[in-house]
């Protein structure tokens, strides 16, 4: 049987707030899009972290329009390639104990220069996409 990788269950795309941008703001891209957790970046479009609705949760009892998303965020956030094992990935995710992983791109960086490597948000890899794929018949981990 043939591996599964992260990019045959992974949702494309990733939704991304800045780390200087409010909570409310977050909860409110969060609700109007209905997912549960958006990639977190620097003014200068690089990762810095994730924010989850647990995250949003912990802070209910502020201001959320005072609260800043980089207060709040996870990070750094824990990534992987595309081309990784599903099962790879749910060891992370089980290991961290965390609920999705940012899924970065190959390098996109000047050719043959290591040090200008360049992985950027290509989508995110949920709980919920692996129990998708479960639902569909798919063997994440080999049987025994």
């Amino acid at each position: 049987m043939e591996e599964i990788k992260v990019k045959d269950v992974m949702t494309r795309g990733v939704l991304t707030i800045q780390e200087k941008a409010s909570v409310k703001e977050a909860a409110r891209i969060m609700a109007d899009c209905n997912i549960s957790g958006l990639v977190v970046t620097s003014s200068m479009d690089t990762l810095t972290g994730v924010l989850s609705e647990m995250d949003i949760i912990r802070v209910l009892d502020k201001d959320l329009d005072a609260v800043k998303v980089e207060k709040i965020m996870t990070s750094p956030a824990i990534t992987i390639g595309q081309q990784e094992s599903l099962q790879r990935a749910c060891q992370i995710m089980k290991e961290k104990n965390i609920h999705r992983l940012v899924v970065q791109t190959e390098n996109v960086g000047l050719p043959g220069n290591a040090k200008s490597a360049i992985f950027l948000p290509f989508g995110i890899l949920s709980i919920s996409d692996v129990i998708e794929a479960v639902s569909k018949g798919e063997h994440i981990l080999p049987k025994n």
